[in-house]
Parts: structure tokens; C-alpha cells; sequence
């Protein structure tokens, strides 16, 4: 109930900023049919041509061009362009999903429209051909609108977030900000030479062909990169599931650590692929367990010399196992390093301070923080678990690292989901359930590491 409350205020917020525009001076101009419609046709094909999930890569969308470019071309018309190219889309989606998508983007038209006109912008069909015109009068005021349209658009998103997933609305907004880095420049400069070839070129609906052609051919060759993500992103699936089924133990675990890392992130200044290679390493920092399973007891202790002497290789069993796979080159020493303390005393190399890599260093105080909270006989609280780990800063984990997973959790009172976040093969086997391994993750097996410190244990130069 409160989602459609929400739809329906943004609807009538769209009705109100549509009418101030209409009243503004330009507004009240009239809107050619043949214009409305070919915007709204082009809109409606870039809704459907549109690629989620992307990554760190570049986005170009063509619905968001055509919306910015209804500015000088239609004036108000484009709050009925954003409208009804969302309301048209022919993929499957729910009745909350098809309203929200298409009020939102009638509301942020309407945002885009007021600021145009605010800004003495003018429609493209009355300004003369000329730099000394078109900069001032169509192109800075484009510019600002839709500077504007972007803010209210990630904005309008990051509390539907907030409603229906319970995220926080100024990290959402971030995100979807710093995500979309130089592609705000682009949709502009897109926008802007659509309607001079449309209008002061006299190419009319034509320039369609000259601008947005190569952007679907962008589109084509930026689909084919997310798909490419896509299928990296089941082969890290396959990988997860088979370390859950070889440790029921860690169902969930692999899931958790990433989330906590992709929160952490953002506050050390890792963003766009590295964040992504950061994600994968935290999913698969377990992976060599699979391999180094069938030497370690689930009746041994954390502490027990065997134990350690067995675990202290599945780092490097995990970069043996993934290599070769492209996509996650960046992410091996992340994977190698996860156990390395910043005194120099884990393994499998006995880094110390800076030179264990940063991903690293993230993925143990995630990992810790997990251990602490989720696993094991005694299971400590967020609070809790924050002053043991700030106890083992400068010795155990890099002080600064858990300084941002403190930061993390006094936004966030549930940074991370209690199950995992991708497909879980089943537990056991044919030959019943398979024992849990004692938890390595614990800071004590760290410290029980570090008492123990074989001379023997070296990373491979």
C-alpha cells in the first residue's frame, strides 16, 4: 500500500510541475502531432532496446536521450513522452513496476521542462542556426535540465529502493550517481546535436538515423559486454554452490561477505571495476576449501597444528582452481592474500600493512565480522563484533578497514542479507549429510595462525 501511495503522490507532483511549466513563458507553445508521436515511438524503442546491469561500463540509453531532447523539440511534450514510452513497454512486468517506471519518468520530464524553460530555453524550431543561438538559448539550458532530470530521477529511485527493499536513499543515490559518471555528458551531447539536425538542419525526423543509429549500435555492442557479465557472473554461481555443497557450514557465508564489501568499498575509494573485481574475489576468497576438503577434519580444533598446517594452503588451491579464467585475473590476489594479517604474521605469503592488497585487507574484516555474528557457538551482535575487530586493528586487520566497516554500520542496521544471494547447490550426498568444517574465519584461528607460524608456509614467487 505504501509503494502505490507513493506512485500516485509522484503522479500528482507530475500534474503540478506540468501545469507550472505549461504557464512559464514558452510553455504554452503548441506541440506538433507528427513530432509527439515520433518522439514517443523512439522513446518506447529505447525502453525496450534498454540494457540493465552494466557494471562499471559505460551506459548509453536511448530512451534517456530521446526524453532529453523532447526539451527543445516539444517542449512539455515530454513529460507524454516519458509517460507513455514507459507505460508501452512490452516486456513482462508488474502493475506497480509499469506505473512507477512510467509516472516517474512523466515526473522527471516535468522536472526537465521547468528548469528549460526557467532558463529562457527555447524551442528548436525558433531559434535561429547560428553558435551565438543555439549555445545559449537550447544548449546551456538543456544542459541544466537535465542535470536536473538526473538528480530527481535517482533520487525518485533510491526511495522506491528504500520502500521496497529497505536500502538507505542518499547510498542508493550515490550508487546510481557515481555509476553513471561520463555518460551524463554524453546523453547531453546526444540530445543536443538530435534536435539541431532535427530542427536547424532541416533533417527532421531523419536525424534520427544520423544520431541514434550508431547509438543502437552502441547499444548493441555495450548488450553484448553485459551479457558477457552476465554469464561471468553464473560460472561465480557454480563456483559458490560447489563450496557450499563441499561446507553446508558456509551456506550464505560467501553472500554475506561480498555484500559487507560492496559496502565498504565506496568509503576506502574503490569504485567501478575494481569494486566488481572485489565482489568476485569476496564470493570465491573460499573457493580452495573445495579442493583442500578431504584433508581437513570437521573434528579438529581451530588451534590444532594438522588443522592449520592443512587449511594454510587453500588460498593458494582457490588461484590454482580459478586460474586461467579471464575475468577474474584481477581478483586471484584478493583471493590469495584474504588470510594475511597486518602484522605480518597470516598466510599464506606473511604480507604485512599496505603490501597485502586492498581487496584483501576488505575481505577479512568482512570475514571476521561474519564469523563473529552469524557462525560459530557464541554469536556476538553488530556492536559487539565491531569493538572485538577495532581491538585487532593494527595487529590482526588494517585499522583503516574496519574504521569503514564502522562507518557502514552506523548507516546500515542490516548491511547484509542472512542467506545467500546466489543459487545453493543441496547439502550433503548420496552417503548422507556432509560434516561442517570447524569456522578458519574466526579471528581465534587467525591468532592460533600467528602462535604457530611455520617456517615452511611461503606464497610461491
Amino acid at each position: 500500500m505504501h509503494v502505490w501511495l507513493y506512485v500516485l503522490t509522484l503522479a500528482a507532483l507530475g500534474v503540478g510541475l506540468t501545469w507550472v511549466a505549461w504557464t512559464l513563458p514558452g510553455g504554452d507553445g503548441p506541440i506538433a502531432p507528427s513530432v509527439l508521436v515520433i518522439l514517443v515511438v523512439l522513446g518506447a524503442v529505447g525502453v525496450v532496446l534498454r540494457e540493465r546491469d552494466l557494471g562499471p561500463h559505460l551506459g548509453i540509453s536511448l530512451a534517456t536521450v530521446v526524453l532529453a531532447a523532447a526539451l527543445p523539440l516539444a517542449g512539455v511534450g515530454a513529460v507524454i513522452v516519458g509517460f507513455v514510452s514507459y507505460a508501452c513497454d512490452t516486456r513482462r512486468q508488474s502493475l506497480r513496476t509499469r506505473a512507477f517506471n512510467a509516472v516517474m519518468t512523466a515526473l522527471v520530464g516535468a522536472v526537465g521542462a521547468v528548469v528549460y524553460l526557467l532558463l529562457g530555453g527555447a524551442r528548436i524550431d525558433a531559434v535561429a542556426a547560428t553558435p551565438g543561438e543555439l549555445i545559449p538559448r537550447v544548449g546551456l539550458p538543456l544542459l541544466v535540465a537535465y542535470a536536473g532530470m538526473t538528480l530527481v530521477n535517482v533520487l525518485l529511485y533510491a526511495v522506491m529502493s528504500s520502500l521496497v527493499r529497505g536500502t538507505l536513499i542518499v547510498d542508493t543515490a550515490w550508487q546510481a550517481l557515481r555509476s553513471l559518471g561520463l555518460a551524463y555528458l554524453g546523453h547531453v551531447i546526444i540530445a543536443f546535436l538530435f534536435a539541431v539536425l532535427w530542427g536547424p538542419a532541416g533533417l527532421g525526423p531523419l536525424s534520427a538515423l544520423f544520431v541514434l543509429g550508431p547509438l543502437l549500435a552502441a547499444h548493441w555492442s555495450i548488450g553484448r559486454e553485459a551479457l558477457a557479465r552476465r554469464e561471468h557472473e553464473e560460472t561465480v554461481a557454480t563456483f559458490v554452490a560447489a563450496l557450499e555443497q563441499a561446507d553446508p557450514a558456509s551456506v550464505g557465508h560467501s553472500a554475506r561477505v561480498a555484500d559487507l564489501a560492496d559496502l565498504m568499498a565506496p568509503q576506502l575509494g574503490i569504485g567501478g571495476r575494481a569494486a566488481q573485481d572485489l565482489r568476485y574475489a569476496a564470493l570465491l576468497h573460499d573457493i580452495g576449501l573445495v579442493t583442500t576438503r578431504s584433508q581437513l577434519s570437521e573434528d579438529a580444533a581451530p588451534d590444532e597444528v594438522a588443522y592449520l598446517s592443512a587449511l594454510s594452503v587453500h588460498p593458494e588451491s582457490g588461484v590454482r582452481v580459478l586460474s586461467g579464467l579471464d575475468f577474474l585475473d584481477e581478483a586471484l590476489p584478493a583471493i590469495a592474500h584474504h588470510h594475511e594479517r597486518w602484522d605480518g604474521r597470516g598466510y599464506p605469503a606473511g604480507l604485512s600493512h599496505e603490501n597485502i592488497p586492498l581487496a584483501a585487507r576488505v575481505i577479512a574484516v568482512a570475514d571476521a565480522y561474519d564469523a563473529l555474528t552469524t557462525d560459530g557457538d557464541v554469536v556476538v551482535g553488530a556492536e559487539e563484533a565491531l569493538g572485538l575487530l577495532r581491538q585487532r586493528a593494527g595487529t590482526h586487520l588494517d585499522p583503516d578497514v574496519v574504521e569503514a566497516l564502522a562507518a557502514v554500520l552506523q548507516r546500515v542496521t542490516q548491511p547484509v542479507r542472512r542467506g545467500a544471494t546466489l543459487p545453493v547447490a543441496p547439502t550433503g550426498s548420496a552417503h548422507g549429510p556432509t560434516p561442517a568444517l570447524p569456522d578458519h574465519d574466526h579471528p581465534r584461528a587467525s591468532d592460533a595462525f600467528a602462535e604457530w607460524q611455520p617456517e615452511t608456509a611461503a606464497w610461491p614467487s
